[in-house]
């Protein structure tokens, strides 16, 4: 008898998973605790021999719907909570049924505070959710290699919130729309385009602490996430209007477009950010070349037809001067 065809008995210590977690690093969580190996116990889960169960496996693509009710049985837990618990097992039944399946690594190191209350003293890897940012509990942000203290910045948490709120009411526009806010304050930071936005990000800067606790070996970030916890609030302030259908459809190419529309478009879209980023103004050097380079000139008009239909410099100096008046 092979073992995933034993009867599967109880574990002495049936480790619950912790929301989110991936599905190796769980199983080797449950081995550990119960001095077998993480191979063992995935023999007696899947039907096929090699079964190789490193710490990040979580796509399964050689298992089968039976791990679930066989991983119930180890853990005493329902296949409703494992389901719920375990993206990996919604993805096998998912792929079982024919469905696609998109998988998104956004993974992330859980909270050290939430994880020591639950009795859990080593690092554990989870899925993030887009809005998952920082541990309101505890203050720490979670979005790295490194967890920062950040209770002290209020506006991180207000921020927190309101990404959550968005989340919740633009869920088709939020996976774009997050890339496209991210690459906006990452541009105007690096360039110092935004006086009025810089200034509060330098003061953000400084009262973070000293780099605390490192994952590196678990978490690889190739971007500067002290830069990130920065210009989070106006991330998120961003974030509500790019991903709101009724301000992404201006930027969908229109057959009989002129000079005149796109001013109206570009104007419209600077005074809506000013207005939400509480700043005078976002057109830095009006009359110069750098401003059709602008990250949010670039957003409103991406292929750059604004531009396209200057024909003369005279045209090209209107549109900046029409934008300046209003």
């Amino acid at each position: 008898m092979e073992p995933w065809e034993a009867p599967v008995r109880l574990l002495p210590l049936p480790l619950p998973p912790v929301h989110g977690e991936v599905f190796g690093w769980y199983l080797h969580r449950l081995a550990a605790a119960n001095q077998v190996t993480a191979g063992q116990l995935a023999k007696t889960l899947t039907p096929f021999k090699n079964a190789q169960v490193g710490k990040r496996t979580d796509t399964l693509w050689r298992w089968t719907p039976m791990v679930l009710p066989r991983l119930a049985a180890l853990t005493g837990l329902t296949p409703e909570t494992l389901r719920m618990l375990l993206p990996a097992i919604a993805r096998v039944e998912a792929r079982t049924a024919g469905d696609v399946v998109r998988y998104r690594r956004r993974l992330y190191v859980a909270c050290s505070h939430c994880m020591h209350r639950r009795g859990i003293t080593r690092p554990v890897l989870a899925h993030r959710p887009a809005d998952l940012q920082l541990c309101r509990r505890h203050g720490i942000w979670v979005d790295g290699n490194r967890h920062y203290r950040v209770g002290h910045l209020p506006e991180l948490v207000s921020a927190e919130h309101r990404h959550r709120r968005i989340a919740r009411r633009f869920p088709d526009t939020l996976e774009a729309a997050t890339k496209e806010a991210q690459h906006l304050v990452c541009s105007w930071l690096h360039n110092k385009n935004q006086p009025h936005l810089l200034s509060r990000w330098n003061d953000r800067l400084a009262q973070l602490p000293p780099k605390e606790a490192i994952y590196g070996n678990i978490i690889r970030r190739r971007v500067d996430e002290r830069d990130y916890i920065a210009t989070y609030p106006e991330f998120v302030t961003l974030l509500g209007m790019l991903a709101d259908p009724a301000w992404r459809t201006l930027r969908a190419p229109r057959r009989w477009a002129n000079l005149s529309q796109h001013r109206r478009t570009i104007n419209a879209v600077y005074a809506e950010a000013e207005h939400r980023l509480n700043v005078p103004t976002l057109r830095e050097k009006l009359h110069s070349h750098t401003f059709s380079n602008d990250a949010l000139f670039r957003w409103t008009d991406p292929l750059g037809r604004s531009l396209m239909l200057v024909m003369t410099p005279d045209d090209h100096d209107a549109l900046r001067d029409e934008l300046q008046q209003k």
